[in-house]
């Protein structure tokens, strides 16, 4: 039998060190492609071809999603058009492990020719001597490791270690501005990390609130708790004050523990007070306060202390 996982192993071993060697590699240049970034009024533009044009479509992604604005252009459609989408205030980043790729150098002499030599340029290359390092104001050397695959030829290091790079300047950046989880959701509002970081959670919260009382027979708190399906209903005292919970797990928990379940009433099962969020708090306030204290379910209150809901995990992060 063929231990194909030590062979996926000396994958790993070659692109690690790779990524080691780059690491030791940055120098001043990356400082400067950083402030260059922060000072620039226009857009960062990655140019690239087949995998290097993938690398530069995710690394183009990633800092849009910190709101840099940025796109990519496929060097192989260049001339079709899309040079006009480069603007002289913009920031063009040539990746190409060679440096010497046609399409790419092409696409670089020609918006040196549109620009007069205006546009800001920047290499990611595995050949610092190479045309396209000795033609742009900025070099950030990839190096020049050995592919991963058997023939040594398959785009496999080099594309790791130009992914990594991007994502060494977009921390960078990060660091620099500033940026936080909050300033993320910004560009990121529709998913679910929009939802946890900016959604009120009188939002998600369910308003309609199963109640059952402290002498309800324990079939009846059952049935509540099965109609509603959040897994929770509050408890009233007689004079009508919500003055505890019962929860699934609850009776789970109890149920053989308590002598008579036939005659037993919510009381014997219930928590005494519970814990609680303002409706105006944010889904992650309500997780972290769960998390927190090991519990699935939060009762909701407005500003003056009135219960108007129910929050769950699910309606968190979901």
């Amino acid at each position: 039998m063929t231990d194909y996982y030590k062979r996926a192993q000396k994958t790993f071993d070659t692109e690690i060190n790779a990524l080691v060697q780059l690491r030791d590699r940055l120098d001043h240049q990356f400082d400067d492609v950083v402030e260059k970034i922060l000072t620039l009024n226009g857009r960062i533009v990655f140019i690239g071809i087949g995998k290097s044009g993938i690398i530069g479509d995710k690394i183009s992604a990633s800092f849009s999603s910190i709101g840099i604005p940025s796109f990519s252009i496929d060097a192989g459609v260049a001339y079709h058009g899309d040079l006009g989408r480069v603007a002289k205030d913009d920031l063009a980043i040539f990746i190409s492990n060679s440096g010497e790729t046609q399409e790419v150098i092409q696409t670089m002499l020609a918006l040196q020719n549109i620009h007069h030599d205006k546009l800001v340029m920047v290499a990611m290359t595995g050949n610092p001597t190479s045309t396209l390092a000795k033609n742009v104001q900025f070099v950030l050397n990839i190096g020049n490791a050995k592919e991963a695959d058997v023939t040594g030829m398959a785009p496999t290091t080099s594309t790791t270690a130009t992914l990594v790079l991007g994502d060494a300047l977009l921390v960078a950046l990060e660091e620099a501005l500033g940026f936080s989880k909050e300033k993320f959701a910004l560009y990121h509002p529709g998913g679910s990390i929009g939802k946890m970081l900016l959604q009120r959670i009188k939002h998600v919260m369910h308003q309609k609130i199963p109640y059952v009382h402290e002498d309800t027979p324990i079939n009846d708190v059952i049935y509540r708790i099965s109609d509603y399906g959040i897994g929770i209903t509050l408890v009233k005292s007689n004079n009508d004050e919500v003055i505890g919970i019962v929860t699934d797990g609850d009776i789970r928990k109890k149920f053989l523990g308590i002598s008579g379940v036939k005659g037993s009433v919510a009381k014997d099962y219930m928590t005494y007070g519970f814990i609680s969020v303002n409706e105006n708090d944010r889904n992650r306030d309500a997780w972290r306060k769960m998390a927190n204290h090991n519990i699935s379910n939060l009762v909701v209150l407005n500003d003056i202390g009135t219960v108007v809901g129910i929050v769950t995990i699910h309606d968190v992060l979901e």
